[in-house]
């Protein structure tokens, strides 16, 4: 067979994504070349990897960097950045293939401005919202004899402190229907944390569950069409890192992913959560659902819980594919998989591709790690210039070794790689906004305990603060 990629490019060209992230799409990139990228953020790396004339940004025009979430590209659509992304559209005079973070509905329907509508590799928005009901889920697990941790579905508002502190013991967990990255989930440890839900949130329906004291896996996988109807096919997962107060100020923050931490656990985990997500993602099929998505576990002890579906590409995923790129001597890439999918049926060389496919290969360890830097200040602005790239840390702290690098085959162990949206010198940062990711090919996490940084990642995140000399800013 040809290779993959270059079949895609000569036959489907042009490519882009469109995502909060645009390192998302670098992995991507470095095997499916893009040609344009939409994205909320504007990270001065990017200029190593793409022209500035296709990289359509929100920040790029405001300056400010947000908390950002997939409504913010929803709404660039209806300003003048959506204007100039429509306009490139058309320049091809052809069908833009679009790999997308997660579709949006403006897009799935006739655009009045586009010549030709976009190919969305994706599921159409009312899917994954149905799916991202963190309360449907809970429901459905005694059904699929799947483990459910102890709560119930309640609205908050009608139920008093006590009498969950009684029935759950403290703390307890609140989580509501829709938020992705912690947005939504809250550690409740006394009265007052739950008086000020009561009070924000007085209508709402939510799980409140027992709180685990156990560390959270997060896992990719792909739901594909065959004869027999929906397959799931699972890779390998990762220590999911949430709520470590050297990266954020919310207990619940999602703050990154620890592949290298995971290669530890006992094999019965590993096959239980492989085992949990096929079940889940063969439930999805039925549906209609198709293409990547990913769930969130908890573990304790020997017990694996299902905790949460997140229908879309995840900010594992591009990790994931720049690890397993640089080990993976063929073309059997979690994304490709995604992408074959939404076109065998009309292309009978994706249709073999899949059936080819060593979908073994995606469950091997993998080596590598990520932690995302949140602004835990108020306001503030970035005050130096900071060069993204590869370092090295030793006794005088961070050194840079290499600028404008991401993960290769190549990457030395000791490298550590500042990446994903480095902001620039007089970038404004909003409370809780993603600063930047480091990103090294071992442990970030104190092996005894899974959801601690190890001591010299704690002393590296320090350093990399003071890099940015941030400051308030009204």
């Amino acid at each position: 067979m040809k290779n993959i990629t270059e079949y895609l490019r000569e036959k489907y060209a042009p490519w882009g994504w469109m995502g909060q992230r645009a390192h998302d799409a670098l992995g991507i990139n470095a095997l499916l070349p893009l040609d344009f990228i939409i994205s909320c953020d504007y990270g001065i790396e990017l200029k190593h990897y793409f022209r500035e004339e296709d990289v359509f940004s929100v920040e790029k025009q405001c300056k400010i960097r947000q908390d950002w979430s997939n409504e913010h590209l929803k709404q660039s659509f209806s300003n003048n950045l959506g204007k100039d992304i429509l306009k490139r559209w058309n320049s091809y005079k052809k069908r833009v293939n679009l790999l997308c973070y997660r579709s949006i509905d403006v897009l799935e329907g006739n655009v009045d401005e586009l010549d030709i509508p976009p190919r969305i590799y994706g599921v159409p928005e009312r899917l994954k919202t149905f799916f991202d009901n963190k309360n449907l889920l809970y429901q459905k697990l005694p059904e699929l004899s799947l483990p459910r941790i102890p709560g119930k579905i309640i609205v908050p508002e009608k139920f008093n402190f006590n009498y969950l502190r009684s029935e759950l013991s403290l703390p307890f967990v609140v989580q509501f229907p829709y938020g992705s990255s912690g947005h939504f989930t809250f550690i409740i440890r006394n009265e007052r944390e739950y008086l000020d839900i009561q009070k924000k949130y007085p209508d709402s329906l939510a799980v409140i569950r027992r709180y685990i004291d156990g560390f959270s896996l997060n896992v990719n996988a792909v739901i594909i069409s065959t004869e027999k109807g929906s397959k799931t096919v699972c890779s390998f997962p990762s220590v999911q890192i949430t709520g470590v107060p050297e990266c954020s100020n919310f207990s619940s923050a999602f703050c990154g992913n620890d592949f290298s931490a995971a290669k530890t656990l006992n094999k019965s985990i590993l096959k239980e959560v492989k085992t949990q997500t096929e079940i889940v993602g063969n439930w999805m099929g039925t549906s209609g659902y198709r293409g990547i998505f990913g769930m969130d576990f908890v573990v304790k002890n020997e017990t694996v819980y299902p905790v949460e579906i997140n229908p879309r590409f995840q900010n594992s995923t591009s990790l994931f594919t720049a690890l397993n790129a640089g080990k993976n001597d063929n073309d059997d890439h979690l994304f490709l998989l995604h992408i074959a999918e939404f076109l065998q049926k009309e292309d009978v060389y994706m249709r073999k591709y899949i059936e080819n496919f060593e979908f073994e290969k995606l469950m091997n360890p993998l080596d590598g790690a990520q932690i995302i830097l949140h602004n835990r200040m108020d306001r503030t602005i970035v005050g130096r210039e900071v060069v993204p790239g590869a370092y090295f840390f030793g006794e005088k702290g961070l050194c840079l070794i290499t600028e404008g690098v991401s993960f290769s085959a190549g990457q030395k162990k000791e490298e550590i790689i500042l990446t994903s949206g480095v902001p620039g010198k007089g970038i404004g940062l909003e409370p809780n906004a993603s600063i930047c990711k480091i990103q090294v090919q071992t442990s970030v996490l104190n092996p005894d305990y899974k959801k601690n940084l190890s001591d010299e990642m704690k002393e590296i995140v320090l350093d990399v603060y003071g890099m940015f000399e941030l400051s308030p800013s009204a």
